[in-house]
């Protein structure tokens, strides 16, 4: 079985879907099944000049299921690459 999460982060409007996927995409590896645009918000709460994109992210081991421990632990690698390489925050 899947395990879905979603991702909810602040960035600014010149970050492109197409970069926030390909970082997931690399964080999530081998248990990434799939990666979906599901909101794009921009209002005064956001700031000026930014945009907060959700996304839902599908992961599935072949050979297992996955435990909510490895499913975090993926997840987490997930927020730090958005965080170090593309310098976005996690929508609270």
């Amino acid at each position: 079985p899947s395990v879905t999460r979603g991702i909810a982060v602040v960035c600014d409007e010149a970050v492109t879907v197409g970069a926030l996927e390909a970082a997931i995409k690399k964080g999530g590896k081998a248990l990434l099944k799939e990666v979906a645009l599901f909101d794009i918000y921009r209002g005064a709460s956001i700031g000026e000049g930014n945009k907060s994109v959700a996304i839902r992210v599908t992961l599935r081991a072949a050979d297992k299921t996955l435990t909510v421990e490895e499913a975090d632990k993926v997840s987490k690698k997930i927020l730090k690459d958005l965080e170090f390489k593309l310098g976005l925050t996690l929508r609270a």
